[in-house]
């Protein structure tokens, strides 16, 4: 993407990742548009040929709508009121899809509302804003293989992106927490240079959380597990790195 584009809309890094998983598709649908800017750079990219861009709410419709005509692309950019899958054409085939910006318990439920659609999809890329453990969970045992995952941060605060596509199986490498989705085994084996920070920080905030139960008393059986599989996954990507 031009940089004049990044700069005038603001294309912020989280976006970026996404956009860079997307891939290569004659059509793509953008699920949650809200401002247009992932649709809009999409076309211009040429990283699809025409994009279904849609969102729940008519005040985000109405600004991605405004954008592709400023932008001049509104005949291949069109933007929908539409909740969820519904965007995507019934006899569509090998779409990309990305579904960003809501909860992952969010995601995973508008996939399993409309399976086929998702399923037919050449890659899903999501974003979520919280629930990543619940979006791979649903992914991983729905039959969705991982193609991609990425860890970025923006303005102070970690996102996961993760693209998968129905079909695929997930290979775990040895060392990697089984049966764990907070983090995926992609990210693990590439050079993310967020990842070891963003693990420091859950780390950090389990430790708080099993010192303050442990004052009353407590020590919360699924927060020492998480502890311990953040641990674990700390020492597997060190031992990858060679630190």
């Amino acid at each position: 993407m031009s940089g004049s584009f990044c700069d005038a809309f603001s294309m912020d890094g989280r976006l970026r990742a996404v956009l860079g998983l997307m891939g290569k598709a004659q059509l793509a649908c953008d699920v949650g548009c809200d401002h247009g800017y992932l649709a809009a750079a999409l076309v211009l990219q040429g990283r699809a040929g025409r994009v279904l861009a849609s969102d729940i709410s008519p005040a985000s419709v109405e600004k991605a709508a405004l954008l592709a005509r400023s932008l001049g692309i509104e005949d291949r950019m069109r933007v929908l009121c539409a909740d969820g899958l519904n965007v995507v054409p019934e006899d569509a085939e090998g779409y990309s899809l990305a579904v960003c910006g809501m909860g992952g318990e969010l995601i995973a439920k508008l996939l399993g509302r409309s399976p086929e659609k998702a399923r037919r999809a050449g890659v899903i890329v999501m974003q979520p804003m919280r629930g990543e453990a619940e979006l791979r969970e649903y992914l991983l045992t729905h039959g969705f293989g991982l193609v991609d995952e990425r860890v970025v941060r923006d303005s102070g605060r970690y996102y996961q992106v993760i693209s998968a596509k129905y079909g695929l199986e997930t290979a775990y490498p040895d060392g990697f927490p089984k049966g764990w989705y907070r983090f995926g085994p992609i990210m693990a084996q590439r050079p993310e240079a967020e990842l070891l920070p963003l693990l420091s920080h859950y780390l950090d905030v389990y430790e708080g959380e099993l010192e303050k139960a442990r004052k009353k008393g407590r020590e919360p059986e699924n927060m020492l597990r998480e502890a311990e599989n953040t641990r674990a996954l700390i020492r597997f990507v060190r031992e990858r790195e060679g630190n």
